[in-house]
C-alpha cells in the first residue's frame, strides 16, 4: 500500500472579532515521502479578503520571510510573504480539505502560558463571523508555531 503526505501549518492569529484563534493549514499539496512534505514548511500563511462574493480567505505564498532590524538600541523582526500565491482557501475548502480552528478561552487571552490541550475550545465561527471588519485586499497575519505531517494510505487500483 502506497502513502502519500502533507505538511500542516499549525499556527495562530487574531482577527478583527477580538478572540484568538489557533489554526491548522493543511498545505495545497500531497507528497511521497515526510522529507518531501517538509519542503512546504518555508510556507508564507495569511488571511486576505480578495472577492466580495467568497469573503475572508487564507493565502498561502511560496516564502515567508524575517528579518531582524535594529534602529539604535532597539530591534524588531519584520515578517513578509513572497513569490506567487499557491492556494486560496475560502471557509469551505479549508475544512474540506480537513483544516480546523480553535478558540482560546475568552479568559486566557493575555496569558503567558497557554497549554494547548486544555485552553482552547471548538468552535463553529466562519471566517466572515472572525473578520467582521476586515479590509479588503489586506493581508492579515498568521503566526506559525508549530507543525505535523499527515499521513493516509493510497489505495492503488487493481488491473486486470
Amino acid at each position: 500500500m502506497k502513502k502519500k503526505y502533507r505538511y500542516f501549518m499549525i499556527g495562530t492569529f487574531c482577527p478583527t472579532d477580538g478572540e484568538e484563534y489557533e489554526i491548522n493549514i493543511p498545505s495545497p499539496f500531497w507528497h511521497n515521502s515526510r522529507a518531501e512534505a517538509m519542503k512546504d514548511s518555508g510556507f508564507g500563511y495569511r488571511f486576505c479578503w480578495l472577492h466580495d462574493t467568497v469573503g475572508p480567505e487564507i493565502i498561502v505564498c511560496e516564502k515567508e520571510h524575517f528579518k531582524v532590524v535594529k534602529d539604535g538600541n532597539e530591534k524588531s523582526l519584520q515578517q513578509w510573504v513572497a513569490g506567487n500565491v499557491l492556494k486560496t482557501y475560502s471557509f469551505e475548502d479549508f475544512k474540506k480539505e480537513n483544516g480546523y480552528m480553535r478558540m482560546l478561552k475568552p479568559e486566557l487571552k493575555g496569558s503567558v502560558y497557554i497549554d494547548g490541550n486544555t485552553d482552547f475550545v471548538n468552535t463553529d465561527k466562519t471566517f466572515r463571523d472572525m473578520f467582521p471588519n476586515m479590509q479588503k485586499q489586506r493581508l492579515y497575519y498568521i503566526d506559525n508555531e508549530a507543525y505535523y505531517i499527515q499521513e493516509i494510505a493510497v489505495v492503488e487500483p487493481v488491473r486486470v
